[in-house]
């Protein structure tokens, strides 16, 4: 496809060539580097339901900090002293809106859906997540919320969500016409969530080739992707596809830019990361992290052309004014005035990396509504951790045995169903880490906050170490999400990502129930597993799982509430006076890994 830049261009040359135009000036980009247009861009993805200000670590000269952190009612104030200063901006989600808090769990849409019209969107896109709980229940959503939902290759024409988005949407700013094209993770969401069969999804690159056409068709030639595709694959569509201007992401949970000073790993070094298109324009990408933590802002400058001369910004950690570390008894107090003078000027100093950003009074007294009906409930303490039990989806060089929470869950599923002998549990479907201290019913929702029950299956040995060849496949082969990588309890083995698909997993064993000791599993004898009701439907990957039921060996649901099931764990350890803490070494499901 040929943009309507490069024929302009190749149009101004000829005509420059042919009348001999004193002064006509061009240059290798098609245009020259003077600005004609600014545009600034706030963004946000991936706020997946995290409604409220939450506690989160940071580090200030090297110390471990506890801060307010994020929430919409800071969201929301951040965006709008940003609109302020900058009125034209376009405000802009990049999807999964909902689903991964308790304020999900309890209320659906409804909270997030009062929480997002808080703030004046110019337009957001469909995250995987949205379909969590079907067609019905984003119509439902959808119903509540006050935004333009642009999705380009999602057609819901012949289901009940016919007419709740369209492909795109043209912006006019001083004059200058700017079109937002909506994009979603087509083969993730198929597949990892719950869209109706009336629902199509069209291939990414395809589609949005054709309405940058057609935008271009139309004279717009400055055009954004609002897309919740994920990072590495909007880098390629940006290096893929001519005509797109700015492409600004969700799916991957994304930072961007060096934080490693306060503690915060991030994925990319720059903000944004910019990248040319086929015909040598600059693409500038973004993303803006998480769970409503932070807001990125972008400042693109066009040529007279529509071609970004430059991008540049900034994402922006947003805290509160309150800052704890630990005293000499180990217990995290709020700091003395010398020491928090110091870390507002390591804030001020941060280059707008980190603000501490008051939360909008309306924002607030709106989220209060809800919170007053779930704070009850959410507040209980039903038992501690003795020890931090961090989260990562997949081991690598530092975290060995990676995740020590989801081997946890597994677990108390396992305890569970006593008849269970062994869990498997993906990654995805555990959500935070758990830090040292009290833990919190709110706190486990936020940990397990999907609608799952306990599933139980029965597999062959032989069957059990295909589920979780699959799940490695998911991701490593077949362009599916990190989240299916399995953990377990009950079980243990080797993991090698060099080896071959179907070759990955080895040394796979099976925990005796009453001795505690492992050994070799059989392969042809058939074993109870319990997993969550998701992907024993085969989601994520867990194609094993889906097809030993077709074929004749249907699962049972226990109903059980797969998140009240962890919390009867921490219960019955309190009850004993004992703590959570990590598994002896011996019971990790991870016995050794190699990575890719």
């Amino acid at each position: 496809m040929q943009s309507i830049k490069r024929v302009f261009f190749q149009v101004l040359l000829a005509a420059c060539l042919a009348l001999a135009l004193v002064g006509c000036k061009t240059s290798s980009s098609g245009g020259g580097n003077e600005t004609s247009f600014s545009l600034s861009i706030i963004h946000v993805n991936d706020s997946h339901s995290h409604l409220a200000s939450e506690t989160y670590s940071l580090y200030f000269n090297g110390v471990k900090t506890k801060v307010p952190f994020g929430g919409f009612p800071r969201l929301t104030s951040k965006i709008k002293s940003l609109q302020q200063a900058y009125p034209d901006s376009l405000i802009l989600h990049a999807g999964d809106m909902v689903q991964g808090t308790i304020y999900y769990t309890i209320f659906k849409g409804e909270a997030t859906a009062a929480m997002m019209n808080q703030i004046p969107w110019t337009a957001v896109t469909l995250g995987n997540h949205e379909f969590d709980d079907g067609n019905q229940g984003l119509k439902s959503f959808l119903d509540q919320l006050n935004a333009p939902v642009v999705c380009a290759n999602v057609d819901a024409s012949n289901s009940i969500l016919a007419g709740y988005w369209q492909p795109y949407k043209v912006v006019e700013i001083n004059g200058e016409k700017v079109g937002i094209i909506g994009l979603e993770t087509a083969k993730k969401t198929k597949e990892s969530s719950s869209p109706g069969e009336d629902i199509i999804f069209q291939d990414e690159k395809e589609t949005i080739q054709q309405y940058v056409q057609e935008l271009e068709d139309q004279g717009i030639n400055k055009i954004i992707v609002l897309s919740h595709y994920g990072m590495e694959n909007d880098l390629n569509l940006a290096k893929e596809v001519e005509g797109i201007d700015v492409i600004v992401d969700g799916d991957s949970h994304s930072l961007l830019g060096n934080y490693t000073s306060y503690g915060v790993s991030s994925q990319y070094d720059n903000y944004p990361q910019i990248v040319n298109s086929p015909d040598g324009h600059k693409v500038c990408v973004v993303s803006a992290w998480q769970y409503a933590y932070a807001v990125g802002h972008l400042n693109v400058d066009f040529n007279d052309q529509g071609e970004v001369v430059n991008c540049n910004g900034v994402t922006t950690l947003l805290l509160g004014n309150s800052f704890r570390q630990k005293n000499n008894e180990g217990e995290y107090v709020e700091v003395n005035d010398t020491v928090k003078n110091q870390i507002l000027e390591l804030i001020n100093n941060s280059e707008d990396k980190l603000e501490i950003v008051p939360e909008d009074p309306t924002a607030l007294a709106a989220l209060q509504t809800y919170k007053d009906q779930i704070e009850e409930q959410s507040n209980t303490v039903i038992g501690r951790a003795a020890e931090d039990l961090p989260h990562l989806r997949i081991p690598d060089a530092e975290h060995p045995k990676g995740s020590e929470i989801a081997p946890l869950v597994a677990k108390s599923f396992y305890e569970k169903v006593p008849y269970a002998d062994l869990c498997i549990q993906n990654a995805g479907g555990v959500r935070i880490s758990i830090d040292a201290g009290d833990i919190t019913i709110g706190e486990v929702y936020t940990l397990l906050p999907f609608a799952n029950t306990l599933y139980t299956l029965q597999l062959t040995g032989a069957e059990v170490k295909q589920v979780l060849e699959d799940a490695l496949a998911n991701f490593l082969d077949n362009g599916g999400s990190t989240g299916s990588f399995p953990y377990a309890y009950g079980i243990r083995y080797d993991i090698d990502l060099s080896q071959p698909q179907n070759q990955r997993i080895s040394n796979l064993e099976i925990m005796d129930k009453q001795t505690k000791q492992f050994h070799p599993i059989d392969p042809n004898t058939l074993y109870t597993v319990v997993t969550n009701s998701y992907i024993a439907a085969g989601k994520d990957g867990y194609t094993t799982f889906k097809t030993v039921q077709d074929n004749g060996r249907p699962g049972v649901d226990t109903y059980y509430d797969y998140a009240m099931s962890f919390v009867d764990m921490v219960k019955n350890l309190t009850a004993q006076g004992k703590e959570l803490e990590k598994l002896p070494r011996e019971e990790h499901c991870i016995h050794s890994f190699r990575g890719e």
